[in-house]
């Protein structure tokens, strides 16, 4: 492990739930709201999401999408004092029944997340009770991908490459396991053209795929942020789908169903989402 991320995770382990993560969010959030990152692309994204909403209730949106981030880096690394602390931050669950009827199944669970609330954190619970393993794709930064994949090792959470054979995913739904994937990004060359907030957009097929090949539910899945260190799990419905007259057609299909899924995610809690990608990019 590199000495850098070997020196962050021993000073996360003396932030817990406090003050100091009051501090740290506080140094962290001045710097990146005055730099704004991103901010053309995430507003351009509101835009056509909210076109209804005012000049200043859309920039609520992104100074709250900002603090998203921020707090999420808070959290994910507060969870190194005391990994036991983080369920307790879970203070409701919704839908609860949906999950343990899938599991019952014997089949796995295809997790349907996005880029929304504290999405690291929801991951690391469900791998408190379940063994869980996440589609992900590494960042361009050595530093952040190294710190993040070693926070995601300390919480017990397996990755997979989202270039990885397909067999590995396939091997973990027959295990039984939760397979965490987040289709909310934009899928360029290797995603299919489904509407995404009415914009016909590039969109990653993958649990879509998983579920016509192995008959695993798509389990919706949201861990909401209420307040700093207070969330409210919520557990959609599994996706109903049947198959069509071939698979290509069945596989669309499910992902309309999916992306209206996060749509109903992003609608809960705008302020919560990743607005700094660039998901619409054929008309951005």
């Amino acid at each position: 492990m590199n000495w850098k991320v070997r020196a962050v995770m021993a000073f996360a382990k003396q932030i817990g739930f406090g003050w100091r993560a009051k501090a740290l969010a506080a140094c962290l959030a001045a710097p990146l709201k005055l730099a704004g990152p991103r901010a053309a692309v995430a507003m351009k994204n509101i835009d056509i999401v909210f076109p209804e909403l005012s000049p200043a209730e859309k920039r609520k949106i992104l100074r709250e999408s900002y603090d998203n981030l921020v707090w999420t880096g808070v959290e994910t690394l507060a969870q190194q004092r005391d990994p036991a602390s983080r369920q307790a931050w879970v203070h409701e669950v919704e839908g609860r029944e949906h999950f343990e009827a899938a599991m019952k199944e014997g089949k796995g669970i295809i997790g349907l997340a996005a880029h929304i609330g504290n999405w690291e954190l929801a991951a690391s619970i469900l791998a408190s009770y379940v063994p869980i393993t996440a589609v992900i794709r590494n960042p361009d930064n050595s530093f952040y991908c190294e710190l993040v994949e070693a926070t995601r090792e300390s919480a017990g959470i397996k990755t997979l490459d989202k270039r990885a054979p397909m067999i590995r995913g396939v091997s973990a739904l027959r295990r039984g396991e939760v397979f965490g994937i987040m289709p909310d990004q934009h899928g360029g060359a290797e995603g299919i053209a489904v509407p995404f907030f009415g914009v016909k957009t590039s969109t990653l097929p993958g649990p879509a795929v998983f579920a016509y090949l192995t008959g695993a539910p798509i389990i919706p899945i949201q861990l909401a942020r209420l307040a700093p260190f207070k969330f409210k799990m919520i557990i959609d419905q599994p996706i109903e789908w049947k198959k069509l007259k071939d698979k290509e057609s069945t596989i669309m299909d499910i992902t309309v169903k999916a992306n209206r899924c996060i749509e109903k995610m992003i609608m809960r809690a705008p302020g919560q989402w990743l607005w700094q990608h660039r998901r619409f990019r054929e008309i951005t």
